[in-house]
């Protein structure tokens, strides 16, 4: 996955870059947290857009184009390509 790649991630209702994803997806979940730890965040906990963003089969633009004022668009989660993508996934997950 290329670190300055950047998405507009529907959860966080926000653009990101897909390392700040990596770094998010792999925080703690839950109150008891570490001392001194961030939890992950409530909506990354129900994301199911990982699977995507690590294959890149999000819109994604280059962290430089995203500076000079271009946006990725917002992936259809809808669409059956990625609903195949996302229920493969959850499969695994869930064996």
């Amino acid at each position: 996955m290329t670190k300055d790649m950047m998405f507009f991630c529907i959860p966080q209702q926000a653009y990101m870059a897909t390392s700040n994803c990596t770094t998010l997806r792999r925080r703690p979940v839950g109150n008891k947290v570490p001392a001194g730890s961030q939890p992950k965040l409530r909506a990354c906990e129900t994301c199911s857009m990982y699977p995507l963003v690590d294959k890149q089969k999000v819109p994604m633009v280059t962290l430089s184009a995203y500076l000079s004022g271009s946006r990725p668009i917002e992936v259809n989660l809808k669409s059956a390509g990625m609903r195949k993508i996302i229920d493969d996934n959850l499969e695994r997950q869930a064996v």
